[in-house]
């Protein structure tokens, strides 16, 4: 029986949160001005925060293979997906509370919390099935997309056919392909015995800092951001609300432009949107109100 927690993937876990630090402290310097650097287009800061995202979500599949073969019951997993699911409207409040017309609504910790409770009934499944499902995930923001998903309830699937107001999406589609294969992974590793690096424990300080980070990731992941922005706040003026928005709406519009529409109604668009989500209008009345003013 494979143990519940290897230090490998503990390490694995932690190398994964260093990262995302890295590129969180990098975001924080772009957006007070102390770099020039714009991580939010530059393609490999984007490169970088999609690698980081995948090994997130593929260590995920790995751990629920490895505390099912542990033979790990349903409270220790229904405290963990309540952790995970607190945590992640934690960081919606947090990021509403900074900016509420771009806040992380399915972020990374969202899309954990989903993947947990999607990806158990292939904990068992066939092989065939895993890689079907992973192969229509994959396709699916490409096969499935439709209007019909361009409203606020539907946006963390990742089939809408617009860019979403959010800095940090994380969608089913084709996120959970990952855990899946995280999940693929796990079982083939069980499948094939003890290995000799199920026991392997870290000599140097560098690996057992890792452990130790994989161990509290979910913990490092919460406290990080504020920690970083109070600290650039004291040597930095912070960003203020209008450049907020005009951040955000650079953003848009090179999102929207990425999926080949006119700069001139991607930025109209996004105007709109910030002019009236700004006096407290909700999403669902705002969107089709601006697409019918702009012609997006």
């Amino acid at each position: 029986m494979a143990p519940f927690r290897l230090a490998a993937v503990d390490a694995a876990r932690g190398a994964a949160i260093a990262a995302m630090v890295v590129y969180h402290f990098a975001w924080d310097l772009s957006l007070f001005g102390l770099i020039a650097t714009d991580v939010t287009r530059h393609p490999g800061w984007v490169a970088f925060a999609r690698g980081i995202t995948g090994a997130f979500l593929g260590l995920v599949g790995v751990g629920l293979v490895l505390a099912a073969h542990a033979g790990k019951g349903w409270q220790p997993y229904l405290r963990r997906l309540g952790l995970i699911a607190g945590a992640a409207l934690l960081v919606s409040l947090g990021s509403w509370w900074f900016n509420p017309q771009a806040f992380i609504f399915f972020g990374i910790l969202h899309m954990i919390a989903v993947a947990s409770l999607l990806a158990l009934p292939f904990l068992r499944a066939p092989f065939w099935l895993l890689g079907l499902a992973m192969a229509v995930l994959l396709a699916g923001p490409h096969l499935l997309a439709h209007p019909v998903f361009n409203g606020f309830g539907w946006y963390w699937l990742g089939l809408s056919t617009v860019t979403p107001p959010s800095p940090d999406l994380v969608p089913v589609f084709p996120w959970l392909a990952l855990v899946l294969g995280g999940v693929a992974l796990g079982r083939a590793w069980v499948a094939a015995g003890p290995k000799p690096w199920w026991g392997w424990r870290p000599g140097g300080w560098l690996g057992r800092g890792m452990v130790f980070a994989g161990r509290w990731s979910l913990l490092i992941y919460l406290v990080h951001q504020p920690l970083l922005i109070g600290a650039l706040m004291l040597v930095a003026p912070a960003p203020s609300t209008s450049g907020l928005a005009e951040g955000w709406q650079e953003q848009f519009v090179a999102a929207c432009m990425a999926d080949a529409r006119p700069r001139a109604a991607c930025e109209a668009y996004a105007a709109c949107l910030e002019r009236n989500l700004a006096r407290g209008a909700r999403w669902e009345a705002v969107d089709p109100a601006c697409r019918a003013e702009t012609g997006f």
